[in-house]
């Protein structure tokens, strides 16, 4: 699925207020992730063009190639931090051992960050988050019943393979997204940024005042920051469209790691002026969507978790992505705080890759009664950000202030 330009893997940033050792994120790594075999396995690819890959052990495995304590020239604050995280984000895992790492950094004036990278072969989203529940602490805050994670058998996974071809080919009748400032050839450098913290229930207002639901606010802040960004950029806005990935709830629900999701086309209306009527368009849609009926919306389900040969789905992902401007991804997190090592967590962000040309990536997460936007973009494409971050806030306010 990763091409040179955009390697699937997905970062995450856990924040904590308290100073965390490496020592104690190696034990809880040890303890809760190694046992699971998938933490001590690589992907090989097979040399046939149409060929599946499959995952051989690690050898040998040693936990400290993947668990390690970031060191520049001493902790760092908020104003560097974004920079550090963007020079990991960028360095590659790789190749020949089990594609994931921790890298803990300390921060001013106190407390510490967790940066956690994962290929996406390992975990999509939804199983992210059941990687950061099975890290934390035991009735410390952690939600009880969640989901244990569980390892699905192979990388690849084939059911239903006429049904999800065909879901892949109706992706060739659609037209791509206009040339803008997101359409740009990509140069593989990854910019990030992330937001202040948005509470669930400024959202969840706006919702109910509109009669719809947290997903199609949130999709309207997208848009309207699209909006502002273009006009800030000397372009006239236009509507763009989005790929959204969503969970197939059989192995969601189930807690498996691998891939387990698949994405729709999602109109951005981001050419309407007006914030109320874009959240209008927006929630009709969604609808529409949530309905089943896919005609109204631009394109159609497409399972993407390697259920079709990888030399087709690599086409086919190259296909659709030449047909979307962007990703957003919204993820439900913990709904209780979570401690981990015995220290509070007390934020997280979200960097869901984006695919094939796509150079842009926003990715939502709700955190104990708060939801950060993560940025993750191709410098190329936007090298600043945090100036998309803060057009969303500003998009977020306008509609509660409607």
């Amino acid at each position: 699925m990763g091409t040179p330009t955009n390697p699937m893997v997905i970062g995450a940033l856990l924040r904590l207020d308290r100073p965390l050792t490496l020592e104690a994120v190696e034990a809880v790594v040890r303890d809760k992730l190694v046992p699971h075999r998938r933490f001590r396995q690589h992907v090989v690819e097979s040399r046939h063009r149409f060929g599946a890959p499959r995952w051989l052990d690690d050898a040998p495995f040693d936990l400290h190639e993947h668990v390690r304590r970031l060191n520049p020239s001493g902790p760092v604050d908020a104003d560097t931090l974004s920079g550090l995280v963007a020079e990991r984000i960028n360095a590659p895992l790789p190749l020949e051992r089990s594609p994931w790492t921790f890298e803990v950094v300390d921060l001013l004036p106190l407390g510490s960050a967790l940066l956690v990278r994962i290929h996406h072969c390992i975990a999509d989203g939804r199983a992210l988050v059941a990687v950061l529940e099975e890290l934390a602490d035991e009735g410390l805050g952690a939600d009880h019943g969640r989901p244990q994670i569980r390892l699905s058998p192979e990388p690849t996974r084939r059911p239903r393979f006429f049904g999800q071809l065909a879901g892949l080919l109706r992706l060739f009748t659609r037209s791509g997204d206009p040339v803008s400032l997101l359409r740009r050839p990509l140069n593989g450098r990854k910019c990030v940024a992330w937001s202040e913290a948005i509470p669930l229930d400024t959202i969840k207002a706006i919702a109910a005042g509109h009669g719809g639901h947290v997903a199609d606010v949130l999709l309207a802040g997208v848009a309207g920051a699209l909006d502002r960004y273009a006009r800030d950029h000397g372009e006239v806005p236009r509507s763009v469209h989005a790929l959204l990935p969503v969970a197939a709830p059989s192995k969601a629900l189930a807690g498996e790691l691998g891939n387990h999701y698949a994405s729709v086309f999602v109109s951005l209306p981001a050419a309407i002026d007006d914030p109320q009527v874009r959240l209008a368009t927006i929630a009709r849609d969604m609808t529409v969507l949530r309905s089943g009926g896919q005609s109204r919306l631009a394109g159609s389900l497409v399972r993407v978790a390697g259920s079709v040969a990888p030399g087709i789905e690599r086409r086919a992902l190259r296909w659709g992505a030449r047909r979307a401007s962007l990703v957003v991804s919204s993820l439900a997190g913990p709904r209780t705080p979570l401690r981990i090592a015995g220290q509070p967590l007390g934020a997280i962000v979200i960097w869901a890759p984006a695919a094939a040309t796509i150079g842009l990536s926003v990715t939502l997460f709700g955190y104990a009664g708060e939801i950060r936007l993560g940025v993750l973009t191709d410098s190329a494409v936007i090298d600043r950000p945090q100036q998309l971050v803060v057009a969303f806030q500003a998009a977020i306010d306008e509609l509660r202030r409607g």
